[in-house]
């Protein structure tokens, strides 16, 4: 009897005993199953986007970004840009290096050519740059708008109506902006506004006529008494100088306001068909309108 006892309980054992590893070996199963589906999925991941990246990518140009520009209007002019063709290729060759071979499940290409568009100078801030196709993408950007060239040294440098320093360079003359002349300090190469308060002074300057109607005659203005309190000229399109005085906003003791010194200048068109009066040298910084004929026989 306590044999037959013995042996149920040894047969009972064995029986708990295999229970417990098919329940051990049912878990670790699908733990296992668990893994090898994460690992397989993962892997499977990886090669359906790099195929979906080939599928998505433009073949016509071998995976490189076709890049366009939402240009700057002149307006009124049907659509018709200021930007001369030669800065408008160098943009898009600058943005398409930037992009490289595309990804288009990437917004590492599009990132990159919004930053290094950035450190052009023409914007005010990054560009919005968006996909618009396969391997296309479109940058909307906010432009600087040029005012004038500050002439240093031998060159003519660009500068946008806030006076940050523009990409061209041109040889005097060549820049078609009204020049800035005689300013203290040149380019320092870095982010921000020209240095100097006299090219501020001259840039204001030139605003003002703008606003007045009065740019047209104008082929720039010479700052070079400004550094030491001396007046601000005017130089015609006829090489003849206006001696305006200081910079508005910057009224002294004895000049007329701003706005009859504007009142003049229309006046003397008006009568004489020239901003100058026909004069090689006037000032209209005094009481009255004076010929100065300092230097001449």
């Amino acid at each position: 009897m306590a044999k037959r006892k013995r042996a149920t309980r040894r047969k009972a054992r064995r029986e708990i005993d295999w229970a417990g590893m098919r329940l051990w070996g049912g878990r670790a199963g699908a733990v296992l199953l668990l893994l090898a589906a994460a690992v397989g999925l993962t892997f499977g991941v990886g090669r359906l986007r790099a195929m979906a990246s080939q599928t998505l990518a433009s073949r016509e140009r071998g995976g490189i970004l076709e890049v366009s520009f939402e240009w700057p209007p002149i307006p009124g002019s049907g659509g018709k840009t200021w930007l001369p063709d030669r800065d408008q290729a160098e943009l898009i060759r600058a943005a398409e290096r930037a992009g490289g071979v595309d990804d288009p499940l990437s917004v590492e290409p599009i990132r990159e050519i919004s930053d290094e568009l950035a450190r052009t100078g023409w914007f005010t801030s990054p560009p919005r740059v968006r996909r618009v196709g396969p391997g296309r993408v479109v940058v909307s950007p906010e432009w600087r708008r040029p005012a004038a060239v500050v002439r240093w040294r031998d060159r003519d440098y660009l500068i946008s109506s806030g006076g940050e320093p523009m990409p061209p360079v041109y040889r005097p003359g060549g820049g078609n902006r009204p020049v800035i002349l005689g300013c203290r300090e040149g380019p320092t190469g870095r982010d921000g506004p020209w240095p100097g308060q006299d090219v501020h002074a001259g840039l204001l300057l030139l605003k003002t006529l703008w606003r007045a109607g009065l740019i047209e005659p104008i082929a720039g203005v010479d700052v070079s008494a400004y550094y030491d309190g001396g007046p601000l000229e005017i130089v015609t399109a006829h090489s003849t100088r206006i001696v305006w005085g200081s910079a508005p906003g910057e009224w002294k003791p004895g000049e007329p306001r701003v706005e009859e010194r504007i009142a003049r200048l229309k006046g003397l068109i008006e009568t004489t068909g020239r901003i100058d009066g026909g004069q090689q040298r006037i000032e209209i910084h005094r009481a009255r309108v004076e010929i100065d004929r300092t230097g001449q026989d």
